[in-house]
């Protein structure tokens, strides 16, 4: 899979409700709603990527505007007044690298690779792999598409691939 560069539509599911925070998009970085974040090192939102110094943040559900403009995109700007609700602490169903598609890595912790899609340790070196949570469930026998719960925790170990 490749990131988006469009809204997506969630498919989530849980036992338990997600933890919702409202959040500022970093200046000049566009998201997505229904697509993964990560906070950058001054904590505010950009586009989910296997990129160091940055951590997971969760899914975008809605935009927020505070600028007093009309929004053509959800992109952050200097006053820090764009921003997004984001949760985590929920399972939502996102791509899986082919070199991950392995019941092995079923409850295993899932990486970033981007906006909507994890992968095992291939997704990079140690620096740049950001964690995102466990696979839960593979929703098909190609194991394309699983649920991985959103968490900011980390799973007993890694999933390879």
């Amino acid at each position: 899979m490749t990131a988006t560069t469009q809204d997506l539509l969630l498919d989530e599911r849980s036992q338990v409700e997600g933890i919702e925070e409202e959040v500022a998009i970093a200046t000049s970085a566009t998201v997505y709603v229904g697509g993964l974040v990560n906070f950058n090192a001054a904590g505010r939102l950009v586009d989910a990527t296997n990129t160091a110094g940055q951590t997971f943040a969760g899914v975008v559900i809605d935009p927020l505007n505070d600028s007093g403009s009309p929004l053509a995109t959800l992109t952050g700007n200097a006053a820090g007044t764009v921003k997004a609700r984001i949760r985590y602490n929920h399972q939502l169903k996102v791509g899986i690298k082919t070199a991950s598609r392995t019941t092995t890595n079923l409850n295993k912790t899932a990486f970033v690779l981007d906006n909507q899609t994890a992968q095992g340790t291939g997704v990079g070196t140690t620096l740049k792999r950001i964690a995102m949570g466990p696979i839960a469930i593979f929703t098909d026998s190609t194991k394309a598409y699983a649920y991985v719960t959103l968490t900011r925790t980390l799973g007993a170990s890694a999933a390879t691939g």
